[in-house]
């Protein structure tokens, strides 16, 4: 089989040119050419499909029945690579339907997805999203395209990969209403009286809580442990538990729940939200949709 590498836009076009015209001059004149290099690049032609193609009878360059049968399928080709070389990719989101996979923490899933959804209900009718916890598999799940975009409290992400700040948060503690000995305060001592609900989960500020009290020689009683914080607060509002959390979450949570918001008595660095992505999504029309969309929700520039 013949390889088409020799055979360019070019080359096509001259063909069709002359298949149009019958006329070698007058097909130069059109495509800008000498005649030297119409006469070269014929030659290519002949050489490459093994047939004259075109035959001088009474002053035209008639087609042999060979070049009649490929002058259909040369102008389609022309037509589907001048197509392609003028594609622009593009976005509309008020009318295009697009599956963005978006990974994110419990925490995110309080305090992120409710904004998410919210503007694409708006602006983006059509968009779905389909949520994933997490795990320590991301990097691996944004290189391969199984997930669009990470959000959270995601570690650095070695390689090609890229990430932006959101917003910062703190921690803080949750503690029912009517606790029946932290008042107006919690202290150091309370602090570590008091049994907490311990969230135990990947891709959280959790290792963030341990590591600093760890550093402080403070430990916490534990009266349970649970996977996420997606119940905290149930559990802290029927119990005397109090649980640290992040500070957004704390917030939400104390609107639904019979429990509110104190301040830890203890030193607890802040961290940033991030959003984070494959860069082989950089520039894609929908995916740069998203990640400014989600940018603007947070106030991050």
């Amino acid at each position: 089989m013949k390889k088409l590498a020799n055979i360019d836009l070019k080359l096509l076009q001259l063909f069709d040119e002359i298949c149009k015209t019958r006329n070698l001059s007058r097909a130069a004149e059109n495509l800008n050419l000498t005649q030297p290099a119409v006469s070269l690049a014929l030659g290519r032609l002949r050489q490459h499909f093994g047939d004259p193609l075109f035959v001088r009878v009474g002053g035209k360059m008639v087609p042999t029945p060979i070049a009649e049968q490929l002058h259909e399928l040369v102008a389609n080709a022309i037509a589907l690579l001048e197509a392609t070389m003028a594609y622009q990719p593009r976005f509309d989101p008020a009318n295009d339907a697009r599956l963005f996979r978006i990974a994110m923490t419990d925490v995110g899933q309080i305090v992120v997805l409710p904004h998410i959804l919210n503007t694409f209900r708006d602006i983006a009718p059509h968009i779905q999203v389909d949520v994933i916890t997490i795990t320590n598999e991301i990097a691996d799940q944004l290189q391969h395209g199984d997930v669009d975009l990470a959000l959270g409290f995601v570690p650095d992400l070695d390689g090609r990969y890229v990430q932006q700040k959101l917003f910062e948060d703190g921690f803080a503690c949750l503690v029912r209403e009517d606790h029946p000995r932290v008042k107006e305060a919690l202290t150091v001592r309370s602090f570590q009286d008091e049994e907490h609900v311990i969230v135990k989960t990947s891709g959280t500020g959790h290792l963030i809580i341990e590591h600093n009290l760890q550093q402080q020689g403070l430990n916490r009683k534990v009266g349970v442990q649970v996977p996420n914080f997606i119940g905290v607060a149930t559990v802290v509002g029927s119990s005397n538990l109090i649980a640290t959390l992040p500070g957004r979450a704390a917030k939400l949570l104390a609107r639904a729940h019979d429990v509110r918001v104190m301040k830890l008595p203890v030193d607890m660095p802040s961290y940033y939200v991030r959003q984070s992505w494959h860069e082989r999504m950089q520039h894609d029309p929908a995916h740069k949709w998203l990640r400014k969309k989600v940018a603007e929700i947070f106030g991050s520039n």
